[in-house]
């Protein structure tokens, strides 16, 4: 298949599914993220002029709460919501998928498998950032350096990010971990990198059509953010994100077995046997 035709499989997967993954993405993520606006509502309400640029008024401190509750969310739910998300894209892909087990079940057990895949990503980038480093630092005094500075974490970003685009959905559909999971990601996408980069792009440009009209109504609603917005805003937000999220995570399961098959023949006993670990 090619991308339009993936992404296509993708939303079907989706638009089949979609309530009840609504719900748990917006139980998992959205949830706390709107409890996190009300905790510190200026956490949804500046934006990084405030913080880096020009400050009109004092910034306030951390809220401790806020901060527990993102650290929550980013190192426990999240990486939950990914690895159930996941079980239950893959399982919809089955042509008889499986019934009576729970959208949830025993995901939880994958939450450190997807921390540690996480840790290990940020120390494979390490060496890109010295470098990238290293050439914005010699080359500060050429009249192209900011064109150099746009451009090169795009080339690096297309041309890592569409190979491990299925990292999650080797780590639980192949029960891969670590690096494992990685390199499976990165073989399984070799020679596809034009089908795994044009899904992508493809799917960002359907997520910013659906992004379009709710954005325009914040804006219409919101044009000056206040304190007082906070609230709202994050609840737009995560309904929003209980969207996108999982249509974002069926079409990269489609991409999945898109690419699988072109490997050969998936075994779908040993794709049940490897998400029913989670059960």
């Amino acid at each position: 298949m090619r991308a339009p035709a993936i992404v296509g499989a993708g939303i079907r997967i989706w638009a089949n599914n979609w309530f009840p993954w609504f719900l748990v993405t917006l139980a998992m993520t959205g949830v706390l993220s709107v409890i996190i606006a009300a905790v510190d509502p200026w956490a949804g309400t500046v934006g990084p002029e405030y913080w880096f640029g020009d400050q009109p008024f004092s910034r306030p401190d951390p809220n401790a709460l806020a901060v527990i509750l993102s650290l929550v969310m980013g190192l426990f739910l999240g990486p939950w919501a990914i690895v159930v998300l996941t079980r239950g894209t893959l399982l919809a892909t089955f042509t008889e998928p499986p019934t009576g087990r729970t959208l949830i079940g025993g995901t939880i057990r994958g939450v450190h498998s997807v921390l540690w895949i996480l840790v290990l990503l940020a120390l494979f980038a390490i060496p890109f950032a010295l470098v990238l480093v290293g050439v914005m630092a010699a080359v500060h005094t050429w009249t192209g350096a900011t064109t150099l500075l746009v451009f090169l974490p795009l080339a690096l970003f297309l041309s890592l990010v569409p190979r491990l685009a299925t990292l999650t959905h080797v780590f639980v559909g192949e029960d891969a971990r670590g690096t494992r999971a990685i390199t499976g990601a990165w073989r399984l996408s070799r020679g596809a990198w034009g089908t795994s980069v044009g899904t992508l792009l493809l799917f960002l440009l359907v997520g910013f059509a659906i992004s379009l009209v709710p954005s325009i109504i914040v804006s219409a609603a919101f044009p000056d953010p206040v304190i007082g917005d906070a609230v709202p805003r994050a609840i737009i937000q995560a309904l929003l994100s209980a969207v996108t999220t999982p249509m974002g995570t069926a079409v990269i399961a489609a991409l999945y077995v898109e690419l699988r098959a072109r490997k050969g023949p998936l075994d779908q006993d040993v794709l049940r046997a490897n998400l029913a670990r989670f059960d």
